[in-house]
């Protein structure tokens, strides 16, 4: 449900892109619903479940899919022990999309109408939305829903307010706990929960996403071959290499870097401050990712994507490079990473990071 001030319905929200509660076209993940779903036919459904994988790769979709079917299909006794898609007219999907199920409750960083902005946690007065919301006596026939999304924005406070109400569940209650990273969860949380690895999706994958969502038009085939190598399995990532012109932003990056040794300082500074400004965080942080895949493929041995020689041929790696070198582009990023957590934490000028960067390359050429 978007949020009446803003009109937005997360924090993280893509302009034009559909919630994940509307989004009915989930790509992938079949398995993992047909295994939820044949639980819950089984009527040894278990309170609440962890599912863990990396951002962007649809777990709020599969998570509101599964709500909408535990709603069609309530009594175990008569539930598919498959997931069955609904059609297009169907009401209780209609329901969850706009966010007015009454048996669902989908937590996320609130909107503050105090401060005019989104909050950087999922607070503990959120979580406590539970109370009321369990407390609710309508539709007791029917599993109630609520969706942590994701767990890793919870404060310590909020963990706590959810770990009390995993350990006592409501009768006939359902946690879909969604996490990018488990490790970071409290243990408690953890062990409350049984554990859905949720896996990235395949290059062909994110691309039938992209393509179902209108987001790769215009798209040559190097270019869709590129987005499918570069999105890690993200349709979130695909969709901003496709919008924050992320397939140049790679290829200035292969540029620059494999001369590294010799950086054109003048190209860096036109290229750090073009992606620095506030405006353009989001190239700036796929800037980011993209150059912590890169030294990732370095420092395992592996080669760039092929890119139908746009940016020049992949650089041999790996094989013919030292453990001393290799270490050092370990080092690359760990700077990299330290002078992202300063601008971060002190405000400080984002085109002095990637000055850094590529200063930390120049010392690891």
């Amino acid at each position: 449900m978007a949020d009446q001030e803003t009109g937005l319905t997360s924090w993280d929200h893509i302009e034009g892109i559909p919630d994940p509660a509307e989004n009915r076209h989930l790509v992938g993940h079949r398995a993992t619903l047909d295994l939820l779903a044949a639980r819950h036919a089984s009527g040894r459904m278990h309170h609440a479940w962890l599912l863990s994988g990396p951002r962007g790769i649809g777990k709020a979709t599969l998570a509101c899919r599964f709500a909408g079917h535990l709603f069609r299909h309530p009594d175990p006794g008569r539930a598919p022990a498959a997931y069955v898609t609904p059609g297009e007219s169907d009401v209780v999907e209609g329901k969850v999309a706009a966010g007015g199920h009454l048996n669902l409750l989908h937590l996320r960083r609130p909107w503050s109408h105090e401060n005019k902005r989104w909050m950087s946690v999922l607070s503990v007065d959120e979580v406590r939305r539970t109370v009321s919301f369990f407390g609710n006596s309508a539709a007791e026939n029917v599993p109630r829903v609520c969706i942590v999304d994701p767990a890793d924005d919870l404060n310590p406070a909020a963990a706590n307010a959810l770990l009390k109400m995993l350990e006592e569940p409501p009768p006939n209650a359902v946690f879909l706990v969604l996490a990018h990273s488990p490790k970071g969860l409290l243990p408690t949380i953890r062990s409350r929960c049984q554990k859905l690895d949720i896996r990235p999706l395949t290059g062909a994958q994110v691309l039938e996403a992209l393509d179902h969502l209108g987001e790769s038009e215009g798209l040559d085939e190097a270019d869709r071959a590129l987005i499918a190598a570069l999105s890690d399995g993200s349709v979130r990532r695909g969709i901003l290499l496709v919008r924050g012109e992320g397939i140049e932003l790679y290829r200035a990056l292969v540029r620059l870097a494999r001369d590294a040794a010799r950086p054109d300082w003048t190209a860096i500074h036109e290229l750090a401050s073009e992606i620095a400004p506030v405006a353009k965080n989001d190239r700036y942080r796929l800037f980011l990712d993209l150059t912590h895949d890169y030294v990732a493929r370095r420092v395992r041995g592996e080669s760039e994507p092929p890119d139908g020689g746009r940016a020049g041929e992949p650089r041999p790696q790996g094989a013919s490079e030292g453990i001393s070198v290799l270490a050092r582009w370990v080092e690359v990023w760990e700077k990299t990473r330290r002078s992202v957590e300063l601008a971060d934490a002190y405000n400080l000028d984002r085109k002095q990071v990637i000055l850094n960067l590529f200063e930390a390359m120049r010392e690891a050429a």
